[in-house]
C-alpha cells in the first residue's frame, strides 16, 4: 500500500488549488493509499537561504522548527501528487522554493504526479517549467502523463455543480490509479539500485 504526499501549492487561504488538492486526496484512498495532504497555506516554510546547512543554526530557527517537520512527512512518501496553480504563467514561487529546499532525499526517485490548476483555459506552462526545472537536484520522478484542470471552479467531481466533462475526471482516477504502480515499482529501485551520495547533486 502505498503512501502518497498531496502537495497543495498555493499559500492563498482560499485557493482553488487547494481544494482540488482535498479532492485529489480523497480519490486517492480508494486506489488503495494512504495519503498525507501538505498543503503550502497551513506552513509558512521558510525560502531558502544557507543557514539551512548550518551546523550552528539556533534551536527556534525555522529550518528546525517549521521545515525540519515537513522534511519528515515527504521523507516517508513513496509517491507524490503535485498541485500547482498558474500565477502570470509560472508555479506558484512557494512551490518552487519547496522543492529548492528538498536536498535531503526527501523526493528522490520518488514518482510525482504534476496537475496544474488554471482558473481560464492556460496551466501549460506550469507544467512545462516544472518539468524543466523542478527536479533539479532533488531527484523527484515526475511521471510522463500529468493532468491540467482548466476552468478550476468548475471541477467538482461528485457535486451537482459539477460541470466538468467525464473523460477529465476519468483521465484523473487513472493517473491516480498508475502513480500508485509506480510509486510501488520504485520502492526497490531506491532501497537496491540509486546511491545518492555519487549522485548528490543533478547536473
Amino acid at each position: 500500500m502505498p503512501h502518497i504526499v498531496v502537495i497543495g501549492g498555493s499559500n492563498r487561504e482560499a485557493s482553488q488549488s487547494h481544494r482540488i488538492a482535498e479532492v485529489i486526496a480523497a480519490r486517492l484512498e480508494p486506489q488503495g493509499a494512504t495519503v498525507d495532504l501538505l498543503s503550502l497555506r497551513d506552513v509558512d516554510i521558510p525560502m531558502w537561504d544557507e543557514e539551512k546547512w548550518s551546523s550552528d543554526k539556533p534551536a527556534d530557527s525555522a529550518w528546525n522548527t517549521v521545515w525540519a517537520p515537513v522534511s519528515e512527512r515527504l521523507k516517508k512518501a513513496d509517491g507524490l501528487v503535485v498541485v500547482t496553480p498558474e500565477w502570470h504563467g509560472m508555479a506558484s514561487p512557494m512551490l518552487k522554493n519547496l522543492l529548492c529546499c528538498c536536498d535531503q532525499r526527501e523526493l528522490a526517485f520518488k514518482p510525482a504526479y504534476l496537475v496544474a490548476v488554471s482558473a481560464g483555459a492556460g496551466g501549460a506552462y506550469p507544467i512545462a517549467e516544472l518539468r524543466m526545472t523542478g527536479g533539479k537536484n532533488n531527484y523527484a520522478h515526475w511521471l510522463p502523463d500529468h493532468l491540467i484542470i482548466r476552468q478550476a471552479a468548475d471541477f467538482r467531481p461528485g457535486d451537482p455543480e459539477n460541470k466538468a466533462p467525464d473523460w477529465l475526471v476519468n483521465r484523473l482516477d487513472h493517473g491516480l490509479k498508475i502513480l500508485c504502480a509506480y510509486a510501488e515499482a520504485a520502492k526497490p529501485i531506491r532501497s537496491e539500485v540509486v546511491d545518492l551520495d555519487i549522485l548528490k547533486n543533478g547536473m
